[in-house]
């Protein structure tokens, strides 16, 4: 927060964190975004609108797990989180940066993060390569997960920029694979 703060622009970005759901608003005020970290909170962001209107954005978040208990030992079955983006078109195109960034590091202190596999097919083969004494990591890393996220959210806003509406909603389900993470710009009438 030191010299970052330039004159140039008018927004302020406030974050914070929330456990099941997430609310986002973008304030203009100043040009550089400065997160600022509550917890069980997230302030929102505000944009003008057409006819000088304030516009936000919303970012809700569902997640579900399953586990599997044996005497003795708990396993973690299927799971799924799903966050929904509503907004005017324009406010999510010109939040597109804070909604991807947003999105990841809540999804990142996801504790299932670590059980999602790079593929919906896990090999089920043994390495035959005696040269290698152990089994391939089917488990995806974070860059990885982070960029997946990344890629599906620029695509579904590109989407929604490319829409004749003016107020949408773009979905994101997360599955227990990258192969399942999905996400889709829908249009809203009114």
């Amino acid at each position: 927060m030191k010299s970052e703060i330039s004159l140039k622009t008018t927004k302020i970005l406030i974050l914070t964190i929330i456990s099941v759901s997430l609310s986002l608003t973008i304030n203009q005020v100043a040009s550089v975004y400065i997160p600022l970290v509550a917890a069980q909170n997230i302030s929102s962001t505000e944009e003008e609108g057409p006819g000088g209107g304030k516009q936000t954005l919303h970012i809700t978040k569902d997640a579900t797990n399953s586990y599997t208990i044996f005497p003795g030992a708990s396993f973690i079955g299927s799971f799924d989180t799903t966050y929904s983006i509503v907004g005017g078109v324009s406010s999510i195109n010109t939040s597109k940066g804070l909604i991807i960034s947003t999105i990841i590091e809540d999804f990142g202190s996801s504790p299932t993060i670590g059980y999602i596999n790079t593929t919906t097919s896990i090999s089920s083969g043994f390495q035959t390569n005696s040269n290698q004494p152990t089994l391939p990591n089917p488990f995806a890393n974070e860059e990885a997960i982070d960029e997946k996220i990344r890629k599906e959210i620029s695509a579904a806003i590109d989407s929604a920029a490319r829409s004749n509406f003016a107020n949408g909603e773009i979905k994101c389900t997360f599955g227990t694979s990258l192969d399942e993470f999905k996400c889709d710009f829908h249009g809203l009438v009114g």
